[in-house]
């Protein structure tokens, strides 16, 4: 194998798990050990979809395991956009998310859909999900309250197992896609209106 297939394949395995070794030898043996260190990863998915309303929407990453989606429109009344979200994760995991309005309120925060599989995917990862109840709008469960969610500072929105069994943060087959429905409200006589929402994942490892 030559030297730049090895790096390739150092990289892929480095990208979502490192395992931190420690060796012992006693006698004639050598006893290895080492742990996990859990890596979890939020990235955009498609591009969104604005189903009721107008909306611009743009997004950037946050670090490794964030993003923000930046919403805004010059229309007053309700919109709705369906915003898809990767997600990649070699341990537990939980999904937050948090929401700052300018001349607009955030009237619902939900997940539609989870779905997804692939070859470095664990099997059945996407139907393991947990969806906490406030913001689960899949289909076949109980539709969330009217309330407005409470996103300050931040909520935790789902939590799943792990996902990856391999690959990098951006390799097609090693993720699960939520999607997340939010529905703005805006006067109608404001001229323009701001809605930013940070999403973010971050690993659950089991107590030691």
């Amino acid at each position: 194998m030559s030297s730049l297939n090895c790096a390739c394949r150092i990289a892929l395995l480095v990208a979502l798990a490192s395992l931190p070794l420690r060796a012992q030898q006693t006698g004639g043996r050598v006893r290895v050990s080492g742990q996990i260190s859990g890596v979890a990863a939020a990235a955009a998915g498609p591009a969104a979809r604005v189903s009721k309303g107008g909306a611009r929407v743009s997004t950037a990453g946050s670090g490794v395991r964030g993003l923000v989606f930046t919403l805004s429109g010059t229309r007053g009344g309700e919109t709705q956009i369906e915003l898809p979200v990767q997600l990649r994760s070699n341990a537990g995991f939980a999904l937050s998310a948090s929401c700052a309005t300018e001349r607009a309120t955030l009237s619902s925060l939900s997940i539609a859909e989870v779905r997804g599989a692939g070859a470095l995917v664990y099997p059945g990862a996407a139907m393991r999900v947990e969806v906490a109840p406030a913001f689960d709008a899949r289909a076949g469960t109980r539709a969330p309250s009217g309330a407005a969610p409470d996103l300050s500072p931040r909520a935790t929105v789902l939590t799943g197992p792990p996902i990856s069994t391999g690959g990098t943060l951006d390799s097609p087959e090693n993720m699960i896609e939520v999607v997340l429905r939010i529905v703005i409200n805006a006067p109608s006589d404001e001229v323009g209106w701001l809605v930013e929402l940070k999403v973010s994942a971050a690993a659950r490892l089991p107590a030691q």
